[in-house]
């Protein structure tokens, strides 16, 4: 079926590479960078985004679960790979066989990996997490040496890392993420006089990366950005000046979905098009159906409430997103025809529409926009 679909999403890997080496030229040597492949690349495959982030130089990725990380050790990917979703207990085995490292914030887990190392054989690297803020994963920063005490006292593990999530890195707001990387710093301190000196401390996602260059630390986290696209409008402005100070080019978008028109037809003025009758035709239109629904991936929510490109022209689509099909008013094209091409984001002529005005218009963020991308839409790999 992927072979014959034309609902599919292009993934541009010399984009996606120009983006990791836009991040490099930046940071400097003096900072790693952990590729963040988790949520299969945030829908455009975490297999060739991870080879093509090794190829790049990275040395470091980022899986969300344990099952994403063996899914990249069962294609020949043997680099660090840390999980940044924690483990349960009961995952250990798996996570040492296939030397894997997690994020750690409890003794119970730590306990757990330190019997398991032993029976394998295997020292097993750990990156602490302290809550500084986000009231998410993570030990708090009072208990902090208490955990490694802990940790010291069992065999079979290291601290390889330490870390903290930001939850605010995107907000107009700065003193939050401030207060975040003071916590950290204050828990590196304690580490260090207690003697504890982890190889690796990270802090920095896609946000926190162009907005607080004070917390690159020895290894960042992008994530949106490598996909080229942005968390939020703030961004913008900020990435642009970065790009022009550090004189490089613009981060591109690295995904196109794209389908075609499979069938046009001519209805009449006050004609109710699709489900629930929420949207009648204004004037007598020629409307066309797409290949491409909710199960797809586009949501509901855009019913409409969004625009798609038909030869290189802007196009609302109309009436309620179905399951498989969705219409699209292609009155003002001319020349239109079945099987003609049409882009849901991307480029087209001169014309682009970004996954973040997809996302506006859906009241949500990019993130949920391009990891909704089906399964059943073929990835269609160029360069």
């Amino acid at each position: 079926m992927a072979h014959h679909r034309r609902t599919r999403a292009e993934i541009n890997l010399k984009a996606f590479k120009h983006n990791l080496q836009n991040l490099k030229t930046a940071l400097g040597s003096k900072t790693e960078i952990m590729a963040v492949v988790k949520a299969d690349a945030y829908g455009h495959g975490a297999l060739p985004c991870a080879k093509t982030a090794i190829e790049s130089g990275v040395g470091y990725l980022g899986a969300g679960v344990i099952e994403e990380g063996i899914e990249l050790r069962k294609n020949g990917i043997k680099d660090p790979v840390l999980i940044l979703g924690g483990i349960f207990a009961d995952e250990v085995a798996d996570l040492v066989h296939h030397n894997l490292s997690t994020i750690l914030s409890t003794s119970h887990l730590a306990e757990a990996l330190s019997r398991e190392g032993k029976k394998q054989g295997k020292t097993v690297n750990i990156h602490i997490k302290i809550d500084t803020g986000m009231n998410r994963l993570g030990v708090y920063p009072e208990d902090l040496l208490a955990l490694t005490e802990k940790i010291g006292s069992l065999p079979n593990l290291k601290i390889e890392a330490l870390s903290t999530h930001f939850s605010s890195a995107d907000d107009e707001d700065l003193s939050i993420t401030n207060q975040q990387i003071e916590l950290f710093k204050k828990a590196l301190n304690k580490l260090t006089n207690a003697g504890i000196i982890p190889s690796l401390t990270h802090l920095s996602n896609t946000s926190a990366i162009f907005r607080f260059p004070e917390s690159h630390s020895k290894m960042v986290r992008p994530g949106l950005i490598l996909y080229g696209a942005l968390p939020s409008p703030i961004l913008n402005s900020v990435v642009q000046n970065f790009c022009k100070n550090e004189n490089l080019k613009n981060f591109e978008p690295v995904m196109q979905w794209k389908s075609r028109i499979i069938l046009l037809k001519s209805v009449q003025k006050g004609q109710a098009l699709s489900y629930s009758r929420k949207y009648f035709t204004q004037k007598d239109s020629r409307i066309a159906t797409i290949p491409i629904g909710y199960a797809d991936g586009l949501s509901r929510r855009l019913s409409n409430n969004m625009e798609v490109l038909v030869k290189g022209k802007r196009v609302p689509q109309v009436g309620t997103i179905c399951m498989d099909m969705s219409l699209i008013d292609v009155s003002e094209v001319p020349d239109v025809q079945m099987g003609d091409e049409v882009v849901i984001f991307g480029k087209q002529g001169e014309e682009v529409i970004q996954v973040e005005e997809l996302a506006q218009k859906a009241n949500t963020l990019p993130y949920e926009i391009l990891c909704n991308v089906g399964k059943r839409v073929p990835r269609i790999y160029q360069n």
